[in-house]
Protein backbone atom coordinates (compact mmCIF):
# COMPACT_ATOMS: atom_id res chain seq x y z
CA UNK A 1 0.00 0.00 0.00
CA UNK A 2 1.82 3.39 -1.47
CA UNK A 3 1.32 6.80 0.62
CA UNK A 4 0.97 9.50 -0.93
CA UNK A 5 1.88 13.26 0.23
CA UNK A 6 -1.77 15.49 -0.31
CA UNK A 7 -2.32 18.84 -0.13
CA UNK A 8 -5.71 20.75 -0.71
CA UNK A 9 -5.79 24.24 -2.32
CA UNK A 10 -8.51 26.35 -3.88
CA UNK A 11 -8.38 28.61 -7.84
CA UNK A 12 -11.13 31.21 -6.96
CA UNK A 13 -14.17 31.08 -5.51
CA UNK A 14 -18.25 31.80 -7.01
CA UNK A 15 -20.91 32.78 -4.79
CA UNK A 16 -23.84 31.03 -4.13
CA UNK A 17 -27.16 31.21 -1.96
CA UNK A 18 -26.84 29.26 1.08
CA UNK A 19 -30.95 28.23 1.12
CA UNK A 20 -29.74 26.78 -2.63
CA UNK A 21 -27.28 24.51 -0.95
CA UNK A 22 -29.02 23.58 2.28
CA UNK A 23 -32.82 23.29 1.89
CA UNK A 24 -34.90 25.51 4.43
CA UNK A 25 -31.79 28.07 5.61
CA UNK A 26 -31.03 31.56 5.39
CA UNK A 27 -30.70 33.21 1.84
CA UNK A 28 -27.54 34.52 2.70
CA UNK A 29 -24.50 34.42 0.36
CA UNK A 30 -22.03 32.23 0.74
CA UNK A 31 -18.43 31.52 -1.03
CA UNK A 32 -18.31 28.32 -2.76
CA UNK A 33 -14.34 27.43 -3.52
CA UNK A 34 -12.67 25.68 -6.62
CA UNK A 35 -10.79 23.80 -5.00
CA UNK A 36 -8.32 21.04 -6.11
CA UNK A 37 -6.41 18.11 -4.74
CA UNK A 38 -2.54 18.31 -5.31
CA UNK A 39 -0.71 14.54 -4.70
CA UNK A 40 2.55 13.83 -4.52
CA UNK A 41 3.22 10.19 -5.30
CA UNK A 42 6.59 8.74 -4.60
CA UNK A 43 6.71 6.72 -8.34
CA UNK A 44 4.11 8.61 -10.66
CA UNK A 45 5.16 12.26 -9.69
CA UNK A 46 2.83 15.27 -9.32
CA UNK A 47 -0.75 14.73 -9.84
CA UNK A 48 -4.02 17.04 -9.60
CA UNK A 49 -7.45 16.21 -8.69
CA UNK A 50 -9.52 18.90 -10.55
CA UNK A 51 -7.62 22.14 -11.57
CA UNK A 52 -9.90 25.26 -10.20
CA UNK A 53 -10.67 28.46 -12.59
CA UNK A 54 -8.44 31.09 -14.28
CA UNK A 55 -8.77 34.14 -15.57
CA UNK A 56 -9.18 32.03 -18.75
CA UNK A 57 -13.26 31.71 -17.64
CA UNK A 58 -14.26 35.24 -18.36
CA UNK A 59 -12.63 35.72 -21.95
CA UNK A 60 -14.29 32.22 -22.76
CA UNK A 61 -18.09 33.87 -21.35
CA UNK A 62 -18.03 36.68 -23.06
CA UNK A 63 -20.09 35.85 -25.75
CA UNK A 64 -23.61 34.06 -25.58
CA UNK A 65 -24.40 31.33 -24.99
CA UNK A 66 -21.68 31.19 -22.34
CA UNK A 67 -22.31 34.66 -21.40
CA UNK A 68 -25.51 33.11 -19.59
CA UNK A 69 -23.42 31.19 -17.77
CA UNK A 70 -21.48 34.08 -16.17
CA UNK A 71 -24.74 35.76 -15.14
CA UNK A 72 -25.50 32.66 -13.38
CA UNK A 73 -21.92 31.81 -11.87
CA UNK A 74 -20.18 34.87 -10.49
CA UNK A 75 -16.92 33.65 -10.49
CA UNK A 76 -13.63 35.65 -8.67
CA UNK A 77 -10.43 33.99 -9.17
CA UNK A 78 -7.00 36.29 -9.57
CA UNK A 79 -3.88 35.23 -11.63
CA UNK A 80 -2.38 34.41 -8.20
CA UNK A 81 -4.96 32.21 -7.20
CA UNK A 82 -4.36 30.10 -10.45
CA UNK A 83 -3.75 26.80 -9.78
CA UNK A 84 -0.43 26.93 -12.00
CA UNK A 85 0.54 29.79 -10.42
CA UNK A 86 0.35 28.54 -7.05
CA UNK A 87 2.28 25.14 -7.74
CA UNK A 88 5.14 27.81 -9.18
CA UNK A 89 5.24 29.42 -5.72
CA UNK A 90 5.89 26.00 -4.13
CA UNK A 91 8.74 25.03 -7.07
CA UNK A 92 6.47 22.70 -9.20
CA UNK A 93 6.36 23.69 -12.88
CA UNK A 94 3.36 22.96 -15.18
CA UNK A 95 5.06 20.27 -16.70
CA UNK A 96 6.12 18.17 -13.61
CA UNK A 97 2.55 17.80 -13.52
CA UNK A 98 2.26 14.07 -14.63
CA UNK A 99 -1.72 12.99 -14.55
CA UNK A 100 -4.94 15.43 -13.71
CA UNK A 101 -8.12 13.55 -12.59
CA UNK A 102 -10.45 14.89 -13.67
CA UNK A 103 -14.15 14.71 -11.93
CA UNK A 104 -16.57 15.74 -14.59
CA UNK A 105 -16.69 18.97 -17.02
CA UNK A 106 -17.72 21.73 -15.45
CA UNK A 107 -15.30 24.86 -15.58
CA UNK A 108 -14.76 25.01 -11.83
CA UNK A 109 -13.21 21.48 -12.11
CA UNK A 110 -11.77 21.60 -15.86
CA UNK A 111 -10.73 25.92 -15.90
CA UNK A 112 -7.13 25.17 -15.29
CA UNK A 113 -6.36 22.15 -17.59
CA UNK A 114 -5.08 23.74 -20.83
CA UNK A 115 -2.49 25.24 -18.23
CA UNK A 116 -0.52 22.04 -18.07
CA UNK A 117 0.54 20.63 -21.41
CA UNK A 118 2.30 17.32 -20.43
CA UNK A 119 0.02 15.72 -18.20
CA UNK A 120 -2.19 13.32 -18.79
CA UNK A 121 -6.09 13.01 -18.29
CA UNK A 122 -7.98 10.41 -16.43
CA UNK A 123 -11.77 10.71 -16.45
CA UNK A 124 -14.69 8.74 -16.24
CA UNK A 125 -15.83 7.53 -20.22
CA UNK A 126 -19.09 7.99 -18.67
CA UNK A 127 -18.69 12.00 -18.11
CA UNK A 128 -16.77 12.35 -21.14
CA UNK A 129 -19.12 10.81 -23.58
CA UNK A 130 -21.83 13.28 -21.74
CA UNK A 131 -19.90 16.33 -23.21
CA UNK A 132 -18.18 15.05 -26.64
CA UNK A 133 -18.87 16.89 -29.08
CA UNK A 134 -21.37 19.34 -27.42
CA UNK A 135 -21.29 23.11 -28.55
CA UNK A 136 -23.30 26.01 -27.93
CA UNK A 137 -26.40 25.59 -25.89
CA UNK A 138 -26.33 21.64 -25.66
CA UNK A 139 -22.94 22.41 -24.57
CA UNK A 140 -24.34 25.07 -21.96
CA UNK A 141 -27.02 22.70 -20.48
CA UNK A 142 -24.49 20.43 -19.43
CA UNK A 143 -22.19 23.20 -17.46
CA UNK A 144 -19.64 22.68 -19.84
CA UNK A 145 -17.51 25.37 -21.74
CA UNK A 146 -15.64 23.93 -24.71
CA UNK A 147 -13.29 26.41 -24.88
CA UNK A 148 -11.58 25.32 -22.05
CA UNK A 149 -10.77 22.27 -22.93
CA UNK A 150 -7.12 21.66 -24.40
CA UNK A 151 -7.50 20.58 -28.05
CA UNK A 152 -5.55 17.18 -27.76
CA UNK A 153 -7.25 16.60 -24.33
CA UNK A 154 -8.67 13.05 -26.15
CA UNK A 155 -4.99 11.59 -26.94
CA UNK A 156 -3.98 12.68 -23.51
CA UNK A 157 -7.18 11.47 -21.71
CA UNK A 158 -7.18 7.68 -20.15
CA UNK A 159 -10.70 6.80 -20.25
CA UNK A 160 -12.34 4.37 -16.88
CA UNK A 161 -15.19 2.68 -16.87
CA UNK A 162 -16.33 1.08 -13.77
CA UNK A 163 -17.41 -2.25 -15.80
CA UNK A 164 -14.15 -2.92 -15.70
CA UNK A 165 -11.30 -4.33 -13.27
CA UNK A 166 -12.85 -3.26 -10.09
CA UNK A 167 -12.46 -3.83 -6.31
CA UNK A 168 -15.67 -3.11 -4.08
CA UNK A 169 -15.81 -1.03 -0.49
CA UNK A 170 -18.63 -2.13 1.64
CA UNK A 171 -21.43 0.92 1.07
CA UNK A 172 -19.50 2.94 -1.31
CA UNK A 173 -19.53 0.33 -4.12
CA UNK A 174 -17.13 -0.61 -6.90
CA UNK A 175 -13.78 1.55 -6.75
CA UNK A 176 -10.78 1.45 -9.15
CA UNK A 177 -7.10 1.41 -8.13
CA UNK A 178 -5.98 3.74 -10.12
CA UNK A 179 -1.82 2.60 -10.33
CA UNK A 180 -2.74 -0.71 -8.89
CA UNK A 181 -0.52 0.09 -5.47
CA UNK A 182 -3.91 1.29 -3.09
CA UNK A 183 -2.41 5.12 -3.25
CA UNK A 184 -5.25 6.69 -5.50
CA UNK A 185 -9.02 4.50 -5.56
CA UNK A 186 -11.76 5.92 -8.17
CA UNK A 187 -15.32 5.55 -7.01
CA UNK A 188 -18.50 6.79 -9.29
CA UNK A 189 -20.06 9.75 -7.80
CA UNK A 190 -22.95 10.30 -10.16
CA UNK A 191 -26.19 12.57 -10.23
CA UNK A 192 -24.93 16.18 -9.97
CA UNK A 193 -22.67 15.69 -13.29
CA UNK A 194 -23.16 12.52 -15.77
CA UNK A 195 -20.37 10.16 -15.05
CA UNK A 196 -18.24 12.36 -11.90
CA UNK A 197 -15.73 10.41 -9.89
CA UNK A 198 -14.00 10.99 -6.63
CA UNK A 199 -11.24 9.55 -5.37
CA UNK A 200 -10.13 7.77 -1.65
CA UNK A 201 -6.38 9.25 -0.97
CA UNK A 202 -3.77 7.22 1.14
CA UNK A 203 -1.96 10.05 2.04
CA UNK A 204 -1.12 10.71 5.83
CA UNK A 205 -4.86 10.76 6.82
CA UNK A 206 -6.59 8.93 4.42
CA UNK A 207 -8.47 11.23 2.51
CA UNK A 208 -11.87 11.50 0.24
CA UNK A 209 -12.22 14.01 -2.22
CA UNK A 210 -15.85 13.38 -3.59
CA UNK A 211 -16.18 16.52 -5.51
CA UNK A 212 -19.88 17.49 -6.13
CA UNK A 213 -21.16 14.52 -4.79
CA UNK A 214 -21.99 17.10 -1.69
CA UNK A 215 -21.50 20.90 -1.47
CA UNK A 216 -21.03 21.29 2.28
CA UNK A 217 -20.53 19.28 5.43
CA UNK A 218 -23.69 19.46 6.41
CA UNK A 219 -25.22 17.91 3.18
CA UNK A 220 -23.23 14.27 3.82
CA UNK A 221 -23.19 14.01 7.93
CA UNK A 222 -26.83 15.26 8.07
CA UNK A 223 -28.10 14.48 4.69
CA UNK A 224 -28.85 18.01 4.29
CA UNK A 225 -30.65 18.15 0.86
CA UNK A 226 -30.53 21.09 -0.95
CA UNK A 227 -33.15 22.96 -2.30
CA UNK A 228 -35.39 21.19 -5.66
CA UNK A 229 -34.68 24.08 -7.25
CA UNK A 230 -30.96 22.83 -8.22
CA UNK A 231 -32.74 20.38 -9.61
CA UNK A 232 -32.78 21.59 -13.03
CA UNK A 233 -28.90 21.79 -12.93
CA UNK A 234 -28.35 18.36 -12.29
CA UNK A 235 -28.01 15.44 -14.44
CA UNK A 236 -29.91 13.13 -12.10
CA UNK A 237 -31.72 13.92 -8.71
CA UNK A 238 -32.15 10.02 -7.87
CA UNK A 239 -28.61 9.18 -8.89
CA UNK A 240 -27.38 12.53 -6.57
CA UNK A 241 -29.48 11.34 -3.39
CA UNK A 242 -28.02 8.04 -4.45
CA UNK A 243 -24.47 8.79 -4.31
CA UNK A 244 -25.02 11.05 -1.24
CA UNK A 245 -26.54 8.28 0.92
CA UNK A 246 -23.42 6.10 -0.10
CA UNK A 247 -21.04 9.25 0.84
CA UNK A 248 -22.96 9.26 4.24
CA UNK A 249 -22.21 5.66 4.47
CA UNK A 250 -19.06 5.65 4.29
CA UNK A 251 -18.20 8.26 6.67
CA UNK A 252 -19.84 6.19 9.55
CA UNK A 253 -17.80 3.31 8.37
CA UNK A 254 -14.97 5.22 8.62
CA UNK A 255 -14.98 7.58 10.54
CA UNK A 256 -11.21 8.80 10.52
CA UNK A 257 -11.47 9.64 7.02
CA UNK A 258 -11.22 13.23 6.19
CA UNK A 259 -13.85 13.50 3.68
CA UNK A 260 -13.83 16.90 1.19
CA UNK A 261 -16.80 17.93 -0.85
CA UNK A 262 -15.39 20.46 -2.84
CA UNK A 263 -17.17 23.63 -2.61
CA UNK A 264 -17.20 23.48 1.41
CA UNK A 265 -15.36 26.60 2.99
CA UNK A 266 -16.03 25.21 6.71
CA UNK A 267 -13.71 22.34 5.25
CA UNK A 268 -11.31 24.30 3.43
CA UNK A 269 -10.41 26.69 5.83
CA UNK A 270 -10.17 23.75 8.57
CA UNK A 271 -7.82 22.22 6.66
CA UNK A 272 -5.66 24.96 5.46
CA UNK A 273 -5.06 25.89 8.81
CA UNK A 274 -4.50 21.96 9.68
CA UNK A 275 -7.17 22.03 12.19
CA UNK A 276 -9.12 18.59 10.90
CA UNK A 277 -9.14 17.89 14.41
CA UNK A 278 -11.78 20.40 15.30
CA UNK A 279 -13.56 20.29 11.92
CA UNK A 280 -14.88 16.42 13.06
CA UNK A 281 -16.41 17.42 16.22
CA UNK A 282 -18.69 20.38 14.84
CA UNK A 283 -21.62 18.36 13.98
Amino acid sequence: MTKVKFKLESAGYCEAKQSHVLRGTSSKTIKFYATYGHIEHPIYGHILFDSGYTKRFYEVTKKLPFKLYAKLTKVFVTEKEEAINKLKKKGVDSSDIKYIIVSHFHADHIGGLKDFPKAKFICSEDAYNDIRNKKGVLALKKGFIPALMPEDFLARTQLISFKNKTKKIEGLGNVIDLFDDESILICQLDGHAKGQIGAIINAEKKTFLISDAAWLIENYTNLHLPSHSVRLFFNSWRDFKDSLQRVHLYSKAYPETIIIPCHCEKTYRKLTNLEWKYLKHLY
